[in-house]
């Protein structure tokens, strides 16, 4: 294996993996509503669901996409689409605030995503899909037996990505303890809708 390749490639796993994105900001925004350990199995699914698409980049998906270039538009879209009532939810808690303006009010009635839905979003995710087929292309010189290549890749993002993820949840943590109060909730939430829309923005502008 090319030492040097992979080294270049671990900068890439953690620069992707710890930078905004809609898992990242997801699950901070799932943390923050619903607490850490209730994001845990929003955590665990996207792992899984990101290193099964991973592995499908590597023995093929990159190529499919590049056939046919509209389903990235698609993805995008649909991404966006996601994000966007993600953000409204957000808004909405900022302009209409509950009458107690606590967390667990702006929770009831809604709940975190299972480990098979984050994982199903992956899917549907923009940063992911072009993450996977950056990977899988740039990186095609990690070993020359396909079989390989995918283990060392999804292996890499294994035990690298999820610490990045969680360093995000704990984070949506210690905002969680601001969003109690009456006086930060409604800023808070206006700063997290205003962070999911530049990303849409982002998303779409890419």
């Amino acid at each position: 294996m090319d030492w040097a390749l992979y080294l270049t490639f671990v900068l890439f796993v953690v620069s992707m993996s710890v930078t905004p994105g809609p898992n990242n900001l997801m699950m901070m925004s799932s943390s923050i509503v619903f607490g850490v350990k209730r994001t845990l199995p929003h955590w665990i699914g996207v792992n899984i669901g990101f290193n099964l698409m991973l592995v499908a980049a590597v023995f093929g998906l990159g190529e499919l996409v590049q056939r046919f270039p509209w389903m990235l538009t698609v993805i995008k879209v649909a991404g966006s689409l996601w994000l966007a009532w993600m953000a409204w939810q957000f808004l909405r808690a900022a302009l209409f605030p509950a009458p107690s303006g606590t967390s667990e009010n702006r929770s009831e009635g809604s709940r975190p995503l299972h480990w098979y839905e984050a994982a199903l979003f992956q899917w549907v995710n923009p940063k992911a899909i072009l993450m996977t087929i950056s990977a899988a292309g740039v990186y095609y010189g990690l070993a020359d037996a396909i079989w390989s290549r995918a283990a060392i890749m999804a292996g890499t993002f294994a035990v690298l990505g999820p610490p990045c993820g969680m360093a995000w949840i704990l984070a949506g943590g210690v905002l969680r303890r601001f969003m109690s109060d009456p006086r930060w909730a409604r800023p808070m939430n206006a700063v997290i809708a205003g962070i999911l829309l530049l990303t849409i923005g982002l998303i779409l502008a890419g």
